[in-house]
């Protein structure tokens, strides 16, 4: 006969084994949700504060030219419990006029005004994914974007050109339509960003 102490050794790798079951089980519910149905996502672009009027009097008048080159047109797909994708996730905004909304206002918040016969720039949109990993109790939210930006005189010549990403992450509990929707506008806020505290860029915008 096993004396209580055998006996109590013997338990606890099963009662290991069913936390284990049971943590694993938990996670799968969590990150699921309802993994097999298309996920529509809104996108919206909120502009930074307290930023300074860099244009001058003598400033260009801009335009904003936004074209999108991204290879699809989902913007994610959700994951089962498993870590298999299973659904699309979807913009029902459109993109490429959200983008563009975004440099308007960075613009306009700066002192540039619109019109034609000044600066031109022009974002071709590469790249614009959220992506979810799966972990043991949770998982995580990673939203990139890609745009080539330049900036072009009248006379067609560029006087600024540079490929720029931002990126947003976070843990999750669901690997849903609302989690990617906040990643990806976080990646558009990071990389607009980016372009704007680029002094060359701002430099750029302010030649004659």
């Amino acid at each position: 006969m096993m004396n209580r102490d055998t006996a109590a050794r013997a338990i606890r790798p099963s009662l290991l084994l069913v936390r284990l079951v049971a943590s694993l089980g938990a996670s799968i519910v969590l990150l699921s949700g309802c993994a097999f149905t298309t996920g529509h996502v809104n996108l919206a672009y909120e502009p930074t504060t307290e930023v300074s009027k860099v244009a001058t009097a003598d400033s260009p008048r801009v335009r904003v030219e936004v074209t999108d080159k991204r290879p699809t047109q989902a913007v994610g797909q959700k994951i089962n419990g498993f870590g298999m994708k299973t659904a699309d996730i979807v913009s029902d905004s459109d993109v490429a006029a959200t983008l563009k909304t975004a440099f308007e206002t960075e613009l306009h918040n700066r002192g540039f005004t619109d019109g034609a016969g000044g600066d031109l720039v022009v974002v071709r949109l590469a790249d614009f994914q959220n992506q979810f990993t799966l972990g043991f109790f949770s998982g995580d939210a990673s939203a990139t974007i890609g745009m080539d930006v330049a900036v072009k005189r009248p006379d067609g010549s560029v006087t600024y050109s540079r490929y720029i990403t931002g990126e947003s992450k976070d843990w999750v509990e669901l690997a849903g339509e609302g989690n990617a929707e906040r990643m990806l506008n976080g990646a558009m806020r990071d990389g607009v960003a980016k372009v704007f505290s680029d002094n060359t860029f701002i430099e750029a915008l302010n030649k004659r």
